[in-house]
């Protein structure tokens, strides 16, 4: 039943789990897994957790469609650092992604392309 519930959150759900990755792209496979992994696990009572499984939704969406955005987040995620005394390190994960993912997003809308006729 929660299983369905949280589906219904995930609007993106079947096209992030259908995707297929480019053979030997071990990145996306492993952030394919993260997100069902973290999903199914989240607290379906608890509106953060609705929140953020949205968020990662979206993210990941994102993620597949758009191939700059793809080549950042697989350049950046190597950087993420996660400290010793973390609880719930996927959540942790989870968190830096959607960072990732808030930073691209405010770094090219703020590029604003003149072009110039001739």
């Amino acid at each position: 039943m929660d299983n369905k519930r949280i589906i219904s959150y995930c609007k993106n759900f079947y096209k992030i789990v259908n995707f297929k990755p480019l053979e030997g792209d071990n990145i996306t496979t492993k952030l394919i897994d993260i997100y069902q992994e973290y999903i199914f696990k989240i607290d379906v009572n608890n509106s953060e957790d609705i929140n953020t499984v949205i968020q990662i939704d979206e993210v990941l969406s994102k993620y597949i469609d758009d191939y700059s955005f793809r080549d950042e987040l697989k350049k950046q995620i190597v950087n993420i650092k996660i400290k010793n005394d973390v609880k719930d390190v996927l959540k942790e994960i989870i968190k830096a992604i959607i960072n990732i993912f808030n930073n691209y997003q405010e770094f090219t809308t703020r590029i604003i392309y003149i072009s110039k006729w001739i």
